[in-house]
Parts: structure tokens; C-alpha cells; sequence
């Protein structure tokens, strides 16, 4: 009886260890100017998923889709600033600063080439990461994404910055970032989500969320309008509440989109709807990550 007990206590001890090892072996961390940037890696394929969450969001936003790719190597990061990356109320948290720790990560992992994909305003970081560094981009795939084109008229372009100076402003406490995650949310969006997408956005402080919005007018050199002749897959749901003319402007910069509209859902859908978002990102990239 009691080599039985001591059997099974190595053999708890023993899975312990294993799953430790196995959960460090995923969970990273580089040294970028002065952040301590996490990361996540899972795999070792040549084929490689690049997840870039969006407006103070995490890994934990990609729960549903870290371990459903076999096949690929799967990289997720903690932008700087977020989640479980360093924090610094002093740093300009730009668009142009997440693609560059993006980069770095893609070179510390010796990834030659991955498809890049953003939920929300990460989709507007992996257009950056596509125009910066195009050649590590095989692709890019829109998950709800934000996609920002400047106005070529001066007085459009102006309304469109002080609009986005509003934004930020709106920001000054926690009842703005409230008001503003729940225009995100449907009428009929579970309670669940709702709380879960919240207590992800409150591990940022709401000063880096508002030095993230802040960076859509600081690096509108990106913003320009332009055509981005690369794979891209784009998925929609009706929470952005999109002009009738938005798949036309966006078919516009990416001549080569593979465009999916998600009905009754919320901004974060890929928690909502997670088999679908996986089948449909599963079925494109068969036919376009060769």
C-alpha cells in the first residue's frame, strides 16, 4: 500500500514537472529597448500565425485560437505595455513601436516568413509590420480590424485628428473606457464575455490605452491611402456598425482580400464564435499559405 502511494506521488510530482516545463517553454520574454515583452510560442513548423491583439488586450484574447492550428508555429505577444509586458506611464506606446517589438520577436525566433494576424486596432499594427519589414509578411488577416485611412483634403484630414483628439480625451477615466468597450458589445452580448474583455483591459492603465489611441494620429504616415497588393483576409462583424460602402474601400487597398462578414456578434467574436473565426482563418490560409 505504501508503494503505491509513494508510485503515485512520484508520478504527480513527475507530471508537475512536465507541465511546468512544457508551460515555460511557451511563455517568453525579450529584452526591447526598455521593455520587458512577453510572448508566447507554440510549435515549431516553418509555417508560422503571428496573433497581435488589440486596444489594451492580451494573449488572453486568442484563448481559442493558440491551440487549434497544427501545422504552424504559433507566436502571440503581450504588446508592450499590456497584458504581461512591462509598463511605463512615460513611454509613447505607438503603432510603430508594437511592429518594431513585432520584429524583434520575429528575429529572436529566426522566423523567416508568417501570416500576421490583428484583432482590432492589431490588425492596423500588422498593416505597419507589413509595410515596414514586407519581407517577413506572407500575409495579413483582419479579425474586426481596424484599418485607418487618412483624408486627402486638409479639412478632412484635420476633422478626422481633432476627432481622434476627442477620443482620447473621452479616456480620462475609467467610465470612458466603459462607455467605450461597451459600444463594442451587441444588446444580446453573454455577460461573460463581457466581463472577461474587461478584466483583460483593466490590467492596462488606462494612461498607455490613451497614449494607444493617441499613436492613430502620431504615426498617420501609415495612414495614407494605399494599395497592398498581399494576401489578406478580412472579418467583419456588425459591432463596428461599418458604412455600406466599407468592403468596396477596403477591396480598394487590398485588391487581394478574402472578405467574411459574422452576423449577431460582438467586436470580439473570435471569443463569441471561435470554432467559425478558426474554420474560416483554417479554410483561407489551405488555399493561400503555401
Amino acid at each position: 500500500m505504501i508503494q503505491i502511494k509513494f508510485k503515485v506521488i512520484v508520478l504527480t510530482i513527475f507530471l508537475t514537472i512536465i507541465s511546468c516545463t512544457k508551460q515555460d517553454d511557451i511563455e517568453r520574454y525579450l529584452q526591447f529597448k526598455d521593455h520587458s515583452v512577453y510572448y508566447e510560442v507554440r510549435g515549431n513548423a516553418s509555417k508560422a500565425l503571428f496573433f497581435i491583439h488589440g486596444w489594451t488586450g492580451s494573449t488572453k484574447a486568442w484563448k481559442y485560437q493558440l491551440d487549434n492550428f497544427p501545422g504552424y508555429k504559433i507566436i502571440a505577444i503581450d504588446l508592450p505595455g499590456n497584458g504581461k509586458s512591462s509598463k511605463n506611464d512615460t513611454t509613447n506606446y505607438t503603432m510603430e513601436l508594437f511592429a518594431d517589438a513585432i520584429n524583434a520577436i520575429i528575429k529572436k525566433e529566426n522566423i523567416n516568413e508568417a501570416f500576421f494576424i490583428g484583432h482590432s486596432m492589431g490588425f492596423a499594427i500588422a498593416e505597419i509590420v507589413a509595410v515596414k519589414y514586407p519581407e517577413t509578411c506572407k500575409g495579413i488577416i483582419s479579425v474586426d480590424g481596424a484599418h485607418f485611412e487618412l483624408p486627402e483634403d486638409p479639412k478632412a484630414k484635420e476633422e478626422w485628428i481633432q476627432y481622434n483628439r476627442m477620443f482620447v480625451k473621452s479616456l480620462e477615466n475609467e467610465k470612458g473606457r466603459e462607455n467605450f468597450m461597451n459600444a463594442l458589445f451587441l444588446p444580446d452580448t453573454p455577460q461573460l464575455l463581457k466581463d472577461e474583455i474587461f478584466e483583460i483591459s483593466r490590467e492596462v492603465p488606462l494612461s498607455i490605452g490613451r497614449s494607444m489611441i493617441e499613436a492613430a494620429e502620431t504615426d498617420q504616415k501609415y495612414w495614407t491611402k494605399r494599395i497592398m497588393d498581399i494576401p489578406c483576409l478580412a472579418i467583419y462583424s456588425p459591432a463596428y456598425q461599418l458604412p455600406p460602402d466599407y468592403e468596396v474601400s477596403f477591396r480598394n487597398s487590398f485588391p487581394k482580400v478574402e472578405y467574411h462578414e459574422v452576423k449577431n456578434v460582438s467586436h470580439f467574436f473570435m471569443l463569441e464564435i471561435p470554432y467559425k473565426t478558426n474554420q474560416i482563418i483554417s479554410d483561407y490560409l489551405l488555399k493561400e499559405y503555401k
